[in-house]
């Protein structure tokens, strides 16, 4: 029991972590973004930016479904 418990929160601090890279990632992606005057750059930087949403609501949906809230993992 206690090494499914050490296992679900080594999980969970890396849902965690990923959560916060896809966030620090997010917000270069959108400063890049306005930064930018060329259009191949400009299309380039929202397509990026859509697939770090993805990629961001995926890792939140994981972290709900694991229980995990504001970097604590709920007990039961």
């Amino acid at each position: 029991m206690k090494r499914k418990t050490e296992q679900l929160m080594t999980e969970g601090e890396a849902i965690l972590s990923a959560i916060r890279q896809v966030q620090m990632q997010l917000e270069c992606a959108r400063n890049s973004f306005e930064a930018v005057t060329d259009a191949a750059l400009i299309d380039s930087y929202i397509y990026q930016i859509i697939s770090l949403q993805k990629k961001y609501e995926y890792f939140l949906r994981t972290a709900k479904e694991m229980g995990l809230t504001h970097g604590y993992q709920k007990i039961s």
